[in-house]
């Protein structure tokens, strides 16, 4: 079966030439779980494109490190064989990852790189800390691989975000999270934020409108995007005393929905205005999945009853 992107990568346990060991190490994928592995597969052992591409990763092994990867190499030649290289070979002498010894071939036949003659082609595969495969590309035996590509692509994908074109470290993505809402809760996990800006609805109010009234019941949480909003209380006489106003990045109705008690509050638009809305429901999941916003927001609410 064919691997696939988005898919558990095939488990294995391998035979591997480690530097300093005496014999062969059992490598195997579960062991990194937690981990990025980046696994990477070359045709032979004593050829010509082969080290150039073993001492890139070597070159940069730190890099991986620091991005929480850990490298693995395979082919189908021996321990014995990667023992006599590695060891000989003054371009090998600083690799200290893992190199497997697929004699048997079930390596290279589940990720699909096994060929008639039982050499691999140079394919790479990048696996999730879950195990699941996020990234392959395979050369031909004749074209040598970008290591500093491999490095890129992991860095894009452990951002969780959308990465444009030619995308490095450092360099704004385009953003999978409303903004607005990562700014008004600055605190929750990014997936969480990932997560909650699809259940967000834009809602439009012309000036003089009103959100909602004192008295109403509590169903929705607001944050403006655009415009501004005033915050009223309603006298017994019939008179409104303005208590605050609010601006693109302010968010209002949490009161309710946290105390679980009618608006004490209307809210009416004081220019036309664009909020991000998100039901009951969803605010509870949201602050429920995020101790530091559950207590951000417990303050915040027992500031503005203090005003009220």
């Amino acid at each position: 079966m064919a691997v696939r992107i988005g898919k558990p990568a095939p488990e294995f346990e391998s035979e591997a030439w480690t530097r300093g060991a005496h014999g062969p190490k059992k490598v195997g994928l579960s062991q990194h779980r937690g981990k990025w592995v980046v696994l990477f597969f070359y045709p032979r052992d004593f050829t010509f494109i082969c080290p150039t591409e073993i001492a890139s990763f070597g070159a940069i092994q730190k890099d991986f490190e620091r991005a929480n990867a850990v490298v693995i190499g395979v082919s189908t030649d021996s321990f014995y064989t990667h023992k006599a290289w590695f060891e000989s070979d003054p371009r090998l002498a600083n690799i200290n990852y893992p190199v497997i010894a697929d004699t048997g071939h079930q390596l290279s036949g589940a990720f699909d790189v096994l060929l008639e003659d039982g050499a691999a082609l140079r394919g790479t595969f990048i696996i999730d800390p879950e195990g699941i495969l996020r990234h392959m590309s395979i050369n031909e035996l004749d074209v040598g691989r970008n290591v500093n590509e491999t490095l890129r692509v992991l860095q894009a994908l452990r951002t969780g975000e959308l990465c444009p074109v030619d995308w490095k470290p450092g360099q704004s993505t385009l953003t999978t999270y409303d903004e607005w809402l990562a700014k008004a809760l600055p605190r929750l996990p990014k997936q969480v934020l990932v997560d909650s800006t699809k259940k967000l609805q834009t809602t439009k109010y012309s000036a003089g409108q009103m959100v909602f009234e004192q008295g109403d019941a509590p169903d929705r949480f607001y944050i403006i995007s655009a415009g501004e909003v005033e915050v009223i209380r309603r006298k017994r006489d019939g008179s409104e005393k303005i208590l605050a106003g609010l601006h693109p990045g302010d968010y209002f109705g949490e009161i309710g929905l946290l105390t679980e008690a009618r608006r004490n509050a209307s809210i009416r638009a004081k220019t036309d205005v664009e909020l991000l809305a998100m039901n009951w429901d969803d605010f509870r999941k949201v602050i429920e999945s995020s101790e530091a916003s559950r207590k951000d927001f417990a303050d915040i609410m027992r500031e503005r009853l203090a005003q009220t």
